[in-house]
C-alpha cells in the first residue's frame, strides 16, 4: 500500500533485530526513528533494508520524553513526505503479517485511529503497541510530553486526555476516539511476537501463561483478564 507508512521508532532490540529484517523484507515505505547514538551498524543494515531514517537529538530529552520524541518525529517525517496513513510500532515486536493487517483493517482506520484492544488494570486505557490511522490524526495524537507532565511513565492517558481534550475518560469515551481490531487479528491469524523478559511469563492474578522471550500478542498477551473491546 502505497500511502501507508510503517514507522518503527525507540530503541533497536539486537535479540531481534536480524528477524525484524527478515520480517519486514517486503514492506515499502518503511521509516525507521532512533536515536543519535543507535550502533552505526544497525543503521547501514536499515538502510541497506530500503528504510528511511529519522534521526533523533538527545538533547530534546531535557525537555520531552524519549517515546514520544521519536514517534513525534517520525510521523512528522511521514507527513512531509506525503503519506496519507501511517502505521506505528516498535523494534522489539516483529511479524510477518503487518501488510496482511493493515489490508484486513483498512475499514477501521480510515475512519479512526486503530489499536489492538483496550487494557483495565489500575486505570483504563489502550494498547499502545501498533496504532494506524491516517497521518494527521496520527500526528494530532502524538504530540510531544514535557518531562514536567504529570502522567510522565503512561504515555497512553497523556495521548488520550490531550487528544480528546478531556480527563478520566471511561470505556464508552475511549471507544469514541478509537477503534479495535483485535476481532480481526483473531478471524484472520495475524500474529506478532513481542520480546519479553521472564516477568512477563503470567501477569499477577492473569490466566495465560505466556511464551518468552518471544510472547504472542494476539493469542497471549489479549487474552488475559485485563483486556477489553
Amino acid at each position: 500500500m502505497s500511502n501507508i507508512a510503517f514507522l518503527f521508532t525507540g530503541k533497536i532490540c539486537p535479540e531481534y533485530f536480524e528477524r525484524f529484517i527478515e520480517c519486514t523484507k517486503e514492506i515499502q515505505n518503511k521509516i525507521a526513528s532512533i536515536w543519535e547514538n543507535e550502533d552505526n551498524s544497525y543503521i547501514e543494515k536499515l538502510k541497506e533494508n530500503n528504510f528511511q531514517i529519522v534521526i533523533n537529538n538527545l538533547n530534546e530529552q531535557e525537555l520531552y520524553t524519549p517515546i514520544t520524541i521519536t514517534i513525534y518525529n517520525g510521523l512528522n517525517y511521514a507527513k512531509e513526505n506525503g503519506f496519507e496513513y501511517a502505521l506505528r510500532s516498535r523494534f522489539d515486536i516483529i511479524s510477518k503479517d503487518y501488510l496482511k493487517y493493515t489490508e484486513k483493517t483498512e475499514i477501521l482506520y480510515k475512519e479512526k485511529i486503530t489499536v489492538f484492544y483496550g487494557v483495565e488494570t489500575s486505570e483504563l486505557y489502550y494498547s499502545n503497541l501498533i496504532i494506524i490511522g491516517k497521518i494527521n490524526d496520527m500526528c494530532r495524537f502524538f504530540i510531544l510530553q514535557s518531562i514536567n507532565d504529570s502522567r510522565v511513565g503512561f504515555d497512553e492517558k497523556f495521548y488520550l486526555e490531550n487528544y480528546s481534550n478531556k480527563r478520566n475518560l471511561n470505556r464508552n469515551d475511549i471507544k469514541n476516539i478509537l477503534n479495535f481490531s483485535l476481532n480481526i487479528c483473531f478471524e484472520n491469524n495475524i500474529e506478532f511476537l513481542w520480546f519479553r523478559p521472564e516477568s512477563y511469563r503470567q501477569h499477577p492474578g492473569g490466566r495465560i501463561i505466556r511464551s518468552i522471550p518471544d510472547m504472542k500478542v494476539i493469542n497471549e498477551w489479549a487474552r488475559d483478564i485485563y483486556i477489553w473491546t
